[in-house]
């Protein structure tokens, strides 16, 4: 009789080791403190002793199993916010990374010049204009990437709100159970029954669980002065990039279906073809 009250002690204790986040509280850990307490009675009644070990051990199991997967739904939906907010800036980085292969292929177009005084002029001309545009780039993606980091910290805000929730909450479950071992133990109320006992815990932190939530739109970032490309607030069109602008012959025009600014596929040849040009 005594050595199934140590392995379900040992069981009950491990539950505390076993830990997968290290964020999360830990398991149940009061079980020895709780024997200290109540050895007389122990030793006085042994099957009771195992009774209340044996019907508690399984519900600090249960409430602990609830704490982690409600502390996990807060972790998924902030990762699930997180990439939410990476996609609505995909349309951004598209635009801007289309305005800045524009203005280096007006550059690059002045070697197809048919003469040297004609090139360098070329570039005499071009490149304070495309300077200017690569600027406006860059002062437009320091404005988005200071919205973006301002919804990923109201995500993270967020998503702290709900850990602390839901460990409060776990913290009150477990607390009550502690108390009622005790008591189990002192004698003071029976053993419950498991047919007709149901987990106080299974109602009691849904309601103040916090939804992760994202707040501000990229579409009000500024857009690219030299390109006409879909705004955040239309990235979800497939049609092609029209413009109105001029542009050098051998630009294309890009799909914004890519939703990436990892267009190398699409300009490797237009790469290769000014490498080839320069090395010949």
């Amino acid at each position: 009789m005594q050595s199934h009250l140590i392995a379900v002690l040992l069981a009950t204790v491990a539950i505390g080791s076993c830990i997968a986040n290290p964020n999360l509280i830990s398991g149940p850990s009061r079980i020895l403190e709780i024997m200290s307490a109540t050895s007389e009675v122990q030793r006085n009644n042994p099957q009771l002793t195992i009774e209340c070990f044996d019907y508690y051990n399984d519900l600090f199991k249960t409430e602990y199993a609830e704490y982690v997967d409600e502390y996990n739904l807060c972790l998924d939906k902030y990762d699930g916010g997180y990439e939410q907010v990476l996609e609505q800036y995909n349309p951004v980085v598209w635009d801007l990374s289309n305005s800045t292969f524009d203005s280096c292929m007006f550059l690059l177009d002045c070697d197809k010049q048919n003469n040297s005084e004609n090139a360098l002029s070329c570039y005499s001309t071009e490149g304070p204009k495309n300077s200017k545009q690569l600027s406006s780039v860059a002062s437009n993606a320091s404005v988005s990437v200071v919205t973006l980091r301002q919804e990923v910290e109201t995500l993270v805000f967020t998503r702290d709100q709900c850990c602390s929730a839901s460990s409060r909450s776990y913290e009150i479950r477990s607390g009550e159970s502690y108390e009622d071992l005790q008591k189990c133990l002192n004698g003071e109320i029976p053993v419950p029954d498991r047919s007709t006992t149901t987990s106080s815990s299974s109602t009691s932190t849904s309601a103040t669980t916090p939804t992760v939530s994202t707040t501000g739109s990229a579409s009000t970032t500024t857009p690219s002065p030299s390109s006409t490309t879909p705004s955040p607030s239309t990235a979800s069109s497939s049609a092609p990039i029209s413009s109105t602008t001029s542009s050098p012959s051998t630009v294309a025009h890009f799909s914004p279906v890519e939703n990436s600014s990892g267009n190398s596929q699409h300009r490797f040849p237009r790469r290769l073809e000014h490498i080839f040009k320069h090395i010949v």
